[in-house]
């Protein structure tokens, strides 16, 4: 199937859902029991952190209509007397959940030297973690409804579709489904995102300015603010930035170049690398050609190191795109990850030297004799009609065993798990699969309606039958405001894992990720920046996406509502608020440059450097250091604080440890 086939999907889909229904209420605030509990001894919820629910419109200009209930947590100040500018944190994605990164105990860490004088405030963003979340993965699932209940439609053109182009259709399934079900897409961007901030600060009582600490697209988000809810914003501190005038994903396909620009710097700078391994970056272009030629292969096949096996479970060959893989690895581990070793490993390559890069990147073999169990799959076990009810019908039948673990139960666990047991038991029972997944997409997607028990009872009487219909009115009867929160937490849960997630993992939300992205940006940046990009990369072969998955993205952005001109959205962000930049110098995800950029029209910002790491310093720096430079900015933003912790060993590539290791 074409891509060009996939609009006349929609008209089948969307008459699948049903809509959620909404209810309207004056913008408050609630103090509530936190998610789940920090998970540090000296943190006491209700003493020393606390969490709320703050209402507020889904379209700031019509606070009328659809609200949005956003989730905070408030990390109270050590000091008896705080100072009355708080700290708001703004996490990354989009689509990242801040009360999840919290549990994150290097950036819990650094957040500990701020707090000594201020509050720090920690919010999901609308559609991201607790706070409404918007995940693809109950569109899935109604893709397989479609071609089951609606036969002028061919399951086997949806799965060939899926197979050619999964992500696009994917994606503009969540964007259709998401209005369907009466979410206005066009209210999830980081204008109405900047707007809830002013929302939550002033609704937590504080009545001056406030402070925002953006990570990754919290940085893009805190940069909107500047732009459009200035007023009250003291002073930002960007880690990982991206300004909004970047065509970030575009940017995404050979962005990781500019980290082995780092790298190489770095060598030359130090007079072990240098003196050991001259002119590196010309060597390492002139070995790339090489292996595009030949690739350098491996007979038998290398395990790799522990360390590279989030990105290479065998490695039969070395060709360049080995090296965008490594990139990654070098962006997400300490200290470079395995920066410290590319110059060793480019010798080896000159070498041809099998042996030695065994030495370097390979781990322990295998235990022999490994014996693999092989579980037979009974002959009466449940098979899914096709691969989009698959993943449903899977969660539905290991409901049970997943939760047989946990201790307490709470009236929201028992209506989740009683309505999970009828789909379970309507299908064992021979009901159509495709009937079944319909009513448990409609399930899934009853936390956009809020936290009011009518959406429980009106799911109830029109989804089940009367006995369970009697069962699910006693529970909730007796649910307080709280328990219909948890329910809705639980079945959030619930949908994240039918878009990939890990249980409870706090997982990108891929409608906001793209909901944000596609207007803010993608729609706005044609195919040949992508193209230009990697044609005229200095490192031929290494590129995180290619141009066709980039194509492919902005094909399913024509189904995400435009809200805002590229010149709203993608003009430089003009401002004269004290700002203070982390960047890393081993960044693949948001390079050293763009923090320069960001620079250039921030007249009173400050630019660090930290030339060991990758993404985010603030989850990366294990001695406090990021936080100590932070809180010292936040006391005098008109001075430049002590950058001088952050020139200690630990934040320099480790070459001599690398060649210690090797010896």
């Amino acid at each position: 199937m074409r891509m060009k086939r996939i609009p006349q999907l929609f008209s089948f889909v969307l008459i699948c859902l049903s809509p959620v229904p909404a209810f309207s209420q004056a913008v408050s605030i609630e103090a509530i029991p936190c998610p789940n509990p920090l998970p540090y001894e000296s943190e006491v919820e209700g003493e020393t952190y606390e969490c709320h629910a703050v209402i507020v419109p889904e379209n700031h200009d019509a606070p009328g209509d659809r609200t949005v209930e956003l989730v905070s947590l408030r990390l109270k100040s050590t000091s008896l007397s705080p100072m009355p500018d708080p700290v708001v944190y703004l996490s990354g994605g989009p689509g990242s959940s801040a009360l999840h990164e919290l549990t994150l105990p290097t950036l819990f860490l650094n957040m500990q030297a701020m707090r000594q004088r201020r509050d720090v405030i920690f919010y999901d963003q609308r559609g991201t973690g607790h706070s409404q979340i918007l995940t693809c993965g109950p569109f899935n699932a109604a893709t397989g409804v479609v071609g089951e209940l609606y036969p002028q439609v061919s399951i086997e053109e949806l799965e060939a579709a899926s197979s050619a182009v999964g992500m696009t259709l994917s994606l503009a399934l969540c964007a259709s489904g998401m209005g369907a079900v009466g979410v206005d897409m066009s209210q999830y961007n980081s204008v109405a995102s900047a707007r809830d901030v002013q929302a939550i600060v002033t609704a937590l009582g504080y009545t001056g300015d406030y402070n925002l600490y953006g990570t990754s697209y919290g940085t893009r988000l805190a940069l909107n603010a500047l732009r459009s809810t200035p007023e009250n914003v003291r002073a930002v501190i960007l880690d990982g930035t991206v300004t909004p005038d970047t065509p970030n994903t575009a940017l995404t396909s050979a962005r990781i170049q500019e980290q082995y620009d780092s790298i190489f710097k770095a060598c030359a700078a130090s007079e072990y690398c240098n003196g050991n391994f001259p002119d590196l970056r010309n060597r390492f272009i002139t070995t790339l050609k090489q292996l595009t030629e030949e690739p350098l292969v491996f007979d038998p096949p290398m395990v790799p190191h522990q360390l590279l096996r989030s990105r290479f479970t065998v490695i039969e060959q070395i060709e360049p795109s080995f090296f965008g893989g490594f990139g990654k690895i070098t962006n997400d581990g300490a200290q470079g990850g395995f920066a410290a070793f590319l110059p060793f490993i480019i010798k080896a390559l000159e070498e041809r030297d099998t042996d030695a890069l065994r030495k370097i990147l390979g781990g322990p073999p295998p235990e022999e004799n490994t014996q693999v169990a092989i579980v037979a799959t009974p002959d009466d076990a449940l098979v899914a009609d096709d691969i989009f009810l698959a993943p449903s019908i899977d969660l539905i039948l290991g409901y049970a065993e997943r939760t047989s673990a946990d201790t307490d139960s709470h009236l929201s666990d028992d209506w989740v798990e009683m309505i999970v047991n009828q789909f379970r038991e309507r299908l064992e029972a021979g009901e159509t699969q495709a009937e079944v997944i319909r009513d448990f997409v409609d399930f899934t997607l009853l936390p956009l309606g809020g936290t009011d028990r009518t959406v429980l009872e009106e799911f109830a009487r029109s989804h089940l039958k009367p006995e369970a219909g009697a069962v699910s009115a006693a529970l909730v009867n007796e649910m307080t405001r709280q328990d219909v929160r948890k329910t809705m937490w639980a079945i959030q849960d619930i949908a994240m894992v039918m878009s990939g997630a890990p249980e409870r993992s706090g997982g990108i939300a891929f409608g906001i990720l793209f909901g944000i992205n596609c207007p803010e940006d993608i729609k706005h940046t044609p195919d040949q920046v992508a193209i230009d990009q990697i044609a005229n990369a200095p490192y031929p072969g290494i590129f995180m996406q290619d141009v066709e998955t980039y194509r492919n993205f902005r094909f399913a952005c024509q189904f995400f509502p435009d809200r805002f001109s590229k010149d709203e959205m993608m003009s430089p962000v003009v401002s004269d608020k004290p700002a203070l930049i982390f960047q890393e110098a081993l960044d693949s995800q948001t390079n050293l440059s763009l923090g320069y950029k960001a620079l250039e029209t921030l007249a009173n910002g400050v630019l660090l450097e930290w030339g060991s790491e990758g993404h985010v310093i603030t989850g990366r720096s294990p001695d406090g250091c990021a936080g100590a430079i932070a809180a010292a900015f936040l006391d005098r933003p008109s001075s430049p604080p002590d950058f001088s912790c952050s020139k200690a060993p630990y934040y320099k590539i480790p070459w001599e440890k690398a060649a210690a290791k090797l010896e």
